[in-house]
Parts: C-alpha cells; sequence; structure tokens
C-alpha cells in the first residue's frame, strides 16, 4: 500500500509540474497493465522497448512475462522517474533503464547495439503531445521495429487511432474500464513500408 501511494504523490506531483509529459495524474492499473500484454508474443522476443514507464506499473507486468535472456529497454524522459525506476527494477545486463527522447529512439537503440525490437510498448500520452512529436515517435518506431513485431499504446481518448493508422495496421483496439480513466489499448502491426509512405503522401 505504501508504494502505491508513493506512486499516487509521484504522478500527481508530474502531472501538476508538467501535464503534457505525462497526461493522467493516477499510476496504470493492474487491470491496464495486464491488457496491455496482451496479444504480445513475450515469450519469444529477443528485444522489448518500454516508452514513458513512469513508476513502472506496465514495467513490472512486462518483466514479469518476458523470457530470460530478454533485453527490456525503458525510455523515460523524467529523471525523477529514472531514479524511482533504477532503485525498484531488478539488477540485469539484460535492463536497460535510458533517459532519453522517445523521438530519438533510433540513436538510443544504435549505443546500445540493437538494429531491431520485436515490441514497443507505449504510455506515452500522445494527446498531450502535440501532432509534429506525435508524428516524430511513431516514425521513430516503426523505423526500428521488426516487420512481424507488435506495437501497443493505450490512450485515455479514441484521438489517436488516425495517427497510428498512418504507421501501422491496428489489430485489435479495447476499452479497459477499471483504470482511472478508463482507457482504449490499441494493438498493432508496423505497415509494409511501401504502403506507408503513400499513406504519408497522401496526408502531407
Amino acid at each position: 500500500m505504501a508504494r502505491s501511494w508513493s506512486d499516487i504523490m509521484h504522478t500527481v506531483g508530474r502531472f501538476l509540474r508538467t501535464p503534457h509529459e505525462i497526461g493522467a495524474i493516477a499510476p496504470s492499473s493492474k487491470f491496464l497493465s495486464r491488457r496491455m500484454m496482451n496479444g504480445l508474443d513475450l515469450q519469444h522476443a529477443k528485444v522489448v522497448v518500454e516508452l514513458g514507464a513512469g513508476t513502472g506499473a506496465i514495467t513490472t507486468e512486462l518483466l514479469d512475462r518476458v523470457s530470460h535472456g530478454t533485453r527490456v529497454v525503458i525510455i523515460e524522459s523524467n529523471s525523477d522517474s529514472i531514479a524511482l525506476l533504477k532503485k525498484r527494477l531488478p539488477a540485469s545486463q539484460d535492463i536497460a533503464v535510458v533517459l532519453g527522447d522517445a523521438e530519438k529512439l533510433d540513436q538510443i537503440l544504435g549505443r546500445l547495439n540493437i538494429a531491431s525490437v520485436d515490441a514497443i510498448v507505449s504510455s506515452l500520452p500522445y494527446a498531450s503531445l502535440g501532432p509534429s512529436k506525435t508524428n516524430s515517435i511513431l516514425a521513430a518506431a516503426t523505423a526500428v521495429l521488426s516487420p512481424h513485431g507488435h506495437f501497443v499504446a493505450f490512450q485515455y481518448t479514441p484521438l489517436l487511432r488516425k495517427k497510428l493508422e498512418k504507421y501501422f495496421d491496428i489489430i485489435t483496439s479495447e476499452v479497459e474500464l477499471r483504470n482511472f480513466p478508463p482507457a482504449v489499448v490499441y494493438l498493432c502491426h508496423p505497415k509494409r513500408r511501401h504502403e506507408q509512405r503513400l499513406d504519408l503522401e497522401k496526408s502531407a
């Protein structure tokens, strides 16, 4: 219970200071964390990336499901959250906690000698980030995701769907009501490159 209360206070504090970075006033529920993992083949994944880990609610579920030896790269833009995550997460050469910007995903992975990833789990508040930054992050995600990989993200509104459709094929979109606030979870496959290029040209 102490950890839950400290997570709430940490999240509320971040929301009050930088609402555009977090987009919520409460940590993700265990129900949302589990739903985010559904549909991901984490047992066979070699590399998984998490964008915007916050207090680590979804990170914990992710680490419980990956196989031993899977590399997990956790990218968070807030230094206080990074410090919290480093305290909580197990010390392992397979887990990298990185202070950085998701727009520079390819550069971050390049420094870790990672060419492609099998799954990207995103908790970023795209509705708060603005269209330009959202496009940059989604483009960066598609650039590093393997052709058979998955991208999963949750949002508190359905407005992200059109953005996602420029870069991905949406497999499922489900609402998780047991979260505050309720969230929409999108599970996606990367589009084939030529289809993605045509969609981007049409939307330009």
